[in-house]
This record gives structure tokens, sequence and C-alpha cells, in this order.
């Protein structure tokens, strides 16, 4: 079983420290060192749009500022992250996202639309993935549908059309195994068998399963706990293995352009790209930290006190 050592720990503190942007950096406090939850979620609430949805790079790759469905469920994440308790700053940010959701925006008649039908994503610099796509536009996200619902029903007035509207999408998704996972669209853990895990099959691009699975207490890790074991050294040795982030060279983002043509002659690879990318590092270092102490798997105890 493999685990973190405090040297280890503080190898990576350092890494964070000199790299991520605010959001994370906050988040690390929070989840190791006993950090300030209205600290966190005060960094979190300036993604925050006057409509009460969330824009900007809050998703490192996706600039666009303007709020979307798919970059609240990203905020629903950092919420869970906090977790509950009373907050005056956490109670603003649930109502400007209520105030957003019942607006009806990007809504459909099955729910809220993808991150990818969204037209003013082409307004602005974003990956492949984000690139709006006219014939998503008019069909609804079950993944995100079925993450904004949830919200709903655990924090809207009951009596309102906004919960009754979530409780009849959530009736109507009720059989659909489909979940948004750390923004990754339609994560499907029956289609992709977790629990017959198999490195060589697995699609890398997809979180492991360890973290659909979230923590010991969750009625899956029973029968997923060889999967889960496996992800976690994977996760051990990714930490180990991580050293100084760096820049891609013209010759990989070239590559990288030719084989992902876009669709309108532009680049992916703008300099907006290499600063999200670039955050995406401390980003996965905080979340994979803190997959592993929730599975026991830091050789330390915390919060870590640092002098």
């Amino acid at each position: 079983m493999k685990k973190i050592s405090l040297d280890e720990f503080l190898r990576l503190r350092k890494l964070v420290h000199r790299c991520a942007r605010p959001l994370d950096y906050a988040r690390w406090k929070l989840l190791f060192e006993d950090g300030s939850r209205d600290d966190f979620l005060s960094v979190l609430s300036s993604y925050q749009n006057e409509d009460g949805g969330f824009g900007y790079n809050l998703e490192c790759n996706n600039w666009n500022p303007n709020s979307a469905p798919y970059t609240v469920c990203i905020a629903l994440d950092h919420l869970d992250a906090a977790g509950e308790g009373e907050s005056a700053v956490r109670d603003r940010i649930v109502a400007g996202i209520l105030k957003y959701l019942g607006s009806g925006a990007c809504l459909l008649d099955g729910g809220w639309v993808g991150m990818q039908g969204i037209p003013s994503n082409n307004d602005f610099a974003h990956m492949p993935w984000f690139h709006f796509d006219a014939s998503k536009e008019p069909y609804a996200d079950i993944g995100v549908t079925k993450r904004l619902a949830d919200f709903i029903l655990r924090h809207a007035d009951r009596d309102s059309e906004l919960y009754r509207l979530a409780e009849g999408l959530k009736a109507r998704y009720q059989g659909c195994g489909q979940v948004l996972l750390h923004g990754y669209p339609d994560y499907d853990p029956a289609a992709l068998n977790i629990q017959a895990y198999d490195p060589a099959t697995y699609p890398a691009w997809l979180p492991l399963p360890v973290y659909y699975i979230g923590s010991p207490d969750s009625s899956d890790y029973p029968a997923c706990q060889r999967t889960v074991e496996m992800n976690l050294d994977t996760i051990a040795d990714r930490l180990l293995g991580t050293r100084e982030f760096t820049l891609p060279s013209a010759e990989e983002m070239d590559a990288y352009e030719k084989s992902n043509p876009h669709p309108d002659g532009k680049r992916w690879c703008v300099p907006e790209q290499t600063i999200g990318n670039y955050y995406w590092g401390s980003h996965s270092i905080v979340t994979d930290l803190d997959i592993l102490q929730k599975f026991g798997r830091l050789n330390f105890e915390l919060p870590v006190r640092i002098p």
C-alpha cells in the first residue's frame, strides 16, 4: 500500500504555493492546513456572475466569462470540497445559483444544455471539448441536469416551481447511469465496468473510478475495493513523480494543432490555454491528495501545522 510521506507533502506544498491560482491555493489550505472555509468560498465567489451563475476560467480550459450550467456544476464540486457548516458566504453563493437556475437560462424541455451547447464559448479561449456544436444545442446534458437537479432538491424551497422542476427531472433520469464526474460529462460506472477495472483498457482521459466511489463510506466501495486500491497506488505514484510543471514546446503545440484542427482555422493553443494547463497541475495535486487522505493514504496526521 503506497502512501505519501510528510516530506513528499511538503515538497508538493512548495510546488502548489509557486504555481496555483488563488482558488486552488485556498482549497489546499482548507483541506490540509486548517485554512478558513470562508476564505476559500470568498475566492470561489469571485467567479460568480450577477445572474448567480458561474463563468470565467473556473474550468481552466474554458475562459468564457458568461454563466453556463456546466460551469455551475464545477462550482458545486468546489462547494462540496468546502463541506457543509454555517457560512454567510456559502449562503450567498447558494442563493445566487438558485437564482440562476430559476431564471430558465439554458434550460430545455429535458434539462440544462451541456458544455458544447453554449454558443458564446467560441468567443473566448477554449479547448476543443468546449467548442460550440450546434447539433448539441437543442439537447439537454444528462450528467449536468442530474447534478443540478440534486442541488435544487437539497437547497430550494419545496413549494417552489424550481423544486417541482427538479423533481420531474430527477424522476425522468432516475434509470440513467450517467453522471457528471469532476467535469467529465456522462461518466457511466456501469458501462465502464469499474468493478473489473483494467488499466490497459480504461479510457486514459477519464477520472479513475476511485473518484466516483469517493470514500470508504460509499455503498459501491465493498464491490470495488480492488479497483480502489489499484487507483490509489496509481495516484500515489503520480504524485511521487510530479516535479516542476513545464510548458509545452512550440513543436508540441504545433503537433497538437495538426492532429486537432480548429474548425474556424484558428489555434487552440493560445496564451490563455497555456496558463490554463499550467493551473491544472496544481489543481490536480490538490485533488489527488484529497482522495488519498479520504482513503487513509497519507502517512501523517491532518491538519498540518506549518510554523
